[in-house]
């Protein structure tokens, strides 16, 4: 019996190391390359195109052409995007409010809550405002604190 593979919520901080070369680079290369070869399945809200974009423009060695083409290649990855619905909107609100957190984070949050998953985050700031028990990861704690399927 074939199994689906398992679904995480992935965000913007840890999908921009796709592009912008930095420390865990790798690990999260080897996030999206198990999404390419279908061993997981990468979801988040709509909202991470916007956000890779603008964590792209911000980065001055990369050019407007470039970011153009990395926002087109993000596309093609037919990550599973999430548009805002009243029941997502309104478990973002309380996320965001209960925690003290961006509207932002708490879209990745909240999605991840809702389809009672696992969120990767390069963002450390944003897992030291959650609790423990949250199921958000590090990226750059891959192979060390957990591992891809």
């Amino acid at each position: 019996m074939e199994r689906t593979p398992q679904t995480l919520v992935v965000d913007a901080s840890a999908a921009a190391k796709w592009v912008i070369e930095e420390k865990d680079s790798e690990k999260a290369l080897a996030l999206r390359d198990a999404h390419l070869q279908g061993r997981i399945n990468l979801t988040a809200p709509d909202l991470i195109v916007y956000e890779f974009t603008n964590a792209l423009i911000y980065n001055p060695k990369i050019s407007t052409s470039e970011v153009i083409a990395k926002v087109q290649d993000l596309l093609e990855l037919e990550l599973d995007l999430v548009p805002p619905s009243r029941e997502y909107s309104t478990q973002i609100a309380r996320t965001a409010r209960k925690y003290s957190i961006s509207t932002y984070d708490a879209s990745y949050v909240a999605l991840s809550s809702l389809i009672v998953t696992r969120l990767i985050t390069a963002d450390r700031k944003l897992r030291e405002k959650l609790p423990t028990n949250a199921n958000v990861l590090l990226v750059e704690d891959l192979g060390r604190k957990w591992s891809l399927p």
